[in-house]
């Protein structure tokens, strides 16, 4: 292998080239790539629009599956134009309850009826590099484990403020490493998870609307004995819009992560005692360091602001505070 950058979606990136040949040794794995819409027309057209480039693993069926969470079908033009030009069979189908479970757990059904051995996922506002797919199915079938998850590069606008680019900062992981949560933004995991005479997990619907579904899958998964290893090669990249690149919008997402915490800790009958101490003295002392901060640059007290709000969101949710950040809309 060797190493290269490459522009993609407006991002320079690290990828590897993939050399004449590359076998994944015999199999007649069948993938399913799910994909999950609402009413985001045009970042759903560059979504598509790189499954068109991408390479198939040798010695594999694949399979596309979008679901539209729009009870009117808004997306089935987009569907039509794209599916005659894919590498591989296409399948699309509306899923009328609305929620991010829903539309995830439809996938599912869908994968299952087509027989698929492994799904991969990734967002409808992310665009996928070519190797993408080789690169998530390479680490899952060599290490023969449950799931991968790869890298999210987060591209925002040319005009970002060089505070927000800080704050969304991106990160790869290291090669094989075990990780806890494998999300649904960029990943592939083996139907044995998902099967009835498997392990039968599916994505909660108490988390349709409050995001942390695949955090809860994950565990779930994590909770039966799945082992999930990172794929740092398999690039996506996601597109952030002008209203996502602003310290108003992190706030409210620390916030909300706060509350969403709180259910998680709910679900699983977590102590929540010592994390509310925590957040309770977390709170305290970045109140009291604040002013002492603002001397000190930019980034410390921004994310000393952030680290308020996720407290403030960890406390209102013990109150009973709900979020439904994603009621509007499908990450």
């Amino acid at each position: 292998m060797s190493k290269k950058k490459r522009m993609i979606g407006g991002a320079v990136v690290d990828v590897k080239q993939r050399e004449n040949g590359m076998k994944m040794g015999d199999s007649n794995d069948k993938i399913v790539i799910g994909l999950c819409t609402f009413n985001r027309y045009e970042p759903l057209k560059e979504a598509m629009d790189c499954l068109l480039q991408i390479d198939v693993p040798e010695r594999t069926d694949v399979e596309f599956v979008l679901v539209d969470n729009d009870k009117n079908a808004g997306a089935k033009y987009i569907f039509d134009a794209y599916a005659p030009d894919m590498p591989f069979q296409c399948h699309y189908f509306v899923e009328i309850n609305r929620g991010l479970a829903h539309v995830r757990n439809r996938v599912i059904d869908e994968a299952l009826k087509l027989r698929a051995t492994a799904i991969a996922m990734f967002d409808d506002d992310e665009i996928v590099v070519q190797e993408w797919l080789v690169e998530l199915y390479k680490v899952f079938k060599t290490l023969k484990i449950d799931g991968v998850a790869g890298t999210v590069y987060r591209l925002l606008p040319p005009d970002t403020p060089s505070l927000i680019k800080k704050l969304w900062f991106n990160r790869k992981e290291p090669a094989n490493v075990p990780i806890k949560l494998l999300p649904t933004n960029n990943c592939l995991f083996s139907i044995d998870l998902v099967k009835p005479e498997g392990k039968n997990i599916r994505f909660n619907n108490i988390f349709n609307f409050s995001g942390r579904e695949d955090l809860i899958f994950s565990f779930d998964a994590l909770l039966q004995g799945a082992i999930f290893m990172s794929a740092p090669n398999a690039i996506v990249i996601e597109k952030f819009p002008k209203e996502r690149s602003t310290f108003k919008y992190l706030l409210k997402r620390w916030f909300e992560t706060g509350i969403s915490d709180v259910m998680v800790a709910k679900h699983y009958s977590f102590d929540k005692k010592r994390r509310t101490l925590k957040e309770m003295l977390n709170l305290l002392w970045k109140c009291l360091t604040l002013p002492f901060l603002v001397l000190g640059g930019l980034k410390p007290p921004a994310y000393a602001i952030l680290r308020i709000a996720a407290s403030l969101g960890w406390l209102c949710g013990l109150f009973g505070k709900q979020t439904n950040y994603y009621f509007k809309h499908i990450d």
